[in-house]
């Protein structure tokens, strides 16, 4: 039984440490559309908001009209393409899947 509870605390730690991964890449990832959040929210919150939006922060065309589909677009976007890339690299049976995939790929091209 002991080396069955080293197995599974292993496991687990392997299993936290990914999780741990996955929640820093998606707050790194989206830090863009939290700071854009805030920033709006501050705008928003002024003494004068309904005379002065888009106040300060906001003046500026570009953060106006494109800093919220940037920063929303851009990180869902990179969230994305780092989530297979995380994937590949902690979880074995994925890598596997992977491998397997391009040895039918390779064998596709062999039957054509």
């Amino acid at each position: 039984s002991g080396i069955n509870a080293e197995y599974g605390d292993s496991v687990k730690k392997q299993a936290t440490n990914t999780i741990m991964i996955f929640t820093f890449t998606y707050i790194v990832c989206n830090l863009p559309h939290f700071v854009n959040m805030i920033l709006w929210i501050v705008t928003m919150s002024l003494e004068c908001a309904e005379s002065c939006y888009p106040g300060p922060l906001y003046d500026n065309p570009f953060m106006y009209w494109f800093s919220w589909n940037i920063s929303e677009v851009l990180s869902v976007i990179i969230n994305m393409a780092c989530n297979p890339l995380i994937y590949y690299f902690r979880i074995s049976q994925y890598k596997q899947w992977v491998s397997e995939l391009r040895v039918l790929k390779k064998v596709a091209r062999c039957v054509n």
